[in-house]
């Protein structure tokens, strides 16, 4: 029985957010890993150290997974035709197995030495740390491609919450790890790059049990459609931009880590911006998802619905992060979360308030790139990361120049380049509807 994805007759705003629930929790699940992590390092020896080199190499990391972060959306949208997810299938095992030997390549200590010190600006303490990390993170981008294939067929036949469960399973794995290694005495670098490389492959196993159980990667009745690539290289044509949209942000993001590895406060910074921003995400990343209800939807519900669901995402997630910043409550948090570092904690505070507005902004984003997307229209959305990257990397350097707070100053150019982004992907989805 071939299976084909089913049809809402009627799409509210109810509709949207049942659907999207399942979704968002695969999110906050695997951004919880973060501060998880983090609260561990913390109570082990050399917490700065370990936080910072962590945060470096895990930039790196995601930067290399960057390319294939939209095969989650690519597999959503072709999953409609066999030959379109032929081909992607194949673009996946391609790229994602070159990326893990790249990545491996770079956490080679003599290649990573010369790197990190010239290009990177990494204090040299940190250096051997960063590099074991990496080392273990090898097979990070192929692990993560085959996931996000999967997860987007699942998305496409309505499988949500066979993501959010395959999700709790990284987080259960990642906890695991964490616990025995905490009380095993690991060294914190090594114990992060094992428990992050551990969970994302369980994750990939899981959720691709939940596929083919699920039906999901069986035959769809549709031979092909003439929009929609057929084969590996109309794939790469249909994907280059989405793929160098996720270059661009999560190499901006790693070049950010060198421009606060200059500022004053180097380590400090870089570590209470990892920290921080770990938090940050843990409500944020909870939006992103709102881009797959806009391309899945997009033809049964009216723009403005979408954007006032996405809106309402937002609002809701950035009013859980103000309650974290300015309560006796949310102080606990923090303090929880980063042990008894005083330093550390008053480094965290003031970014946690400047970040309030960051989850409405990522719905936003999201939201809008998904209007682009649904309409082929993915060089703009490329466009759009290059302008904000741009903006980022440009505020950060002159706030630290200025002598400002490594981490305030990265919070600052980080909401800066979203708004900046947030502004030019409306008028774009404006200009199209004229």
């Amino acid at each position: 029985m071939k299976l084909q994805a089913p049809q809402s007759p009627k799409v509210n705003l109810g509709t949207l957010w049942r659907e999207f629930l399942p979704l968002s929790l695969s999110d906050v699940t695997m951004a919880c890993g973060d501060p998880m992590m983090t609260t561990t390092l913390a109570h082990l020896p050399d917490a700065q150290i370990n936080l910072a080199a962590v945060g470096t190499a895990k930039s790196l990391a995601i930067f290399f997974e960057s390319p294939i972060i939209m095969i989650l959306h690519a597999a959503n949208a072709l999953a409609a035709t066999q030959d379109s997810r032929k081909a992607l299938w194949q673009f996946t095992l391609l790229v994602g197995g070159g990326l893990t030997f790249l990545l491996s390549l770079l956490g080679l200590p003599m290649i990573f030495n010369v790197v990190g010190v010239t290009l990177l600006g990494i204090p040299s303490a940190m250096l051997a740390t960063v590099s074991q990390v990496l080392l273990l993170m090898g097979g990070w981008p192929f692990a993560i491609a085959w996931r996000r294939y999967f997860q987007g067929l699942l998305i496409y036949h309505g499988q949500s919450h066979a993501i959010a469960k395959a999700s709790i399973c990284r987080l259960f794995t990642l906890a695991v790890v964490l616990t025995i290694g905490f009380f095993c005495k690991i060294s914190g670098g090594v114990l992060a790059g094992i428990a992050l490389i551990t969970g994302v492959i369980v994750e990939a196993i899981v959720v691709t049990i939940f596929a083919r159980w699920s039906g999901a990667t069986l035959p769809p009745e549709t031979a092909s459609k003439p929009n929609l690539p057929r084969n590996l290289p109309q794939v790469w044509k249909f994907y280059l931009p989405l793929a160098n949209s996720m270059m661009v942000v999560w190499g901006g993001r790693a070049i950010l880590i060198s421009i606060l590895a200059r500022a004053e406060d180097g380590t400090i910074a870089i570590a209470a911006w990892s920290a921080a921003w770990g938090l940050v995400l843990v409500i944020a990343n909870s939006t992103r998802m709102v881009q797959q209800m806009v391309i899945k939807y997009r033809h049964q519900v009216s723009d403005r619905q979408l954007l006032t669901f996405a809106a309402s995402v937002g609002a809701v997630c950035s009013s859980l992060l103000l309650l974290m910043s300015v309560t006796p409550a949310g102080d606990r948090i923090i303090e929880s979360f980063i042990g008894n570092d005083l330093t550390l904690a008053q480094s965290i505070k003031p970014v946690l308030t400047i970040c309030i507005i960051v989850p409405l902004f990522v719905a936003l984003q999201n939201a809008t790139q998904g209007f682009l997307v649904s309409e082929s229209r993915t060089s703009h959305v490329n466009f759009s990361t290059l302008l904000g990257t741009g903006i980022l990397l440009i505020v950060a350097t002159f706030a630290i120049n200025q002598g400002l707070n490594g981490a305030i100053a990265a919070a600052i150019a980080m909401i800066t380049s979203m708004l900046v982004e947030v502004i030019y992907l409306m008028w774009q989805r404006v200009a199209t509807s004229q």
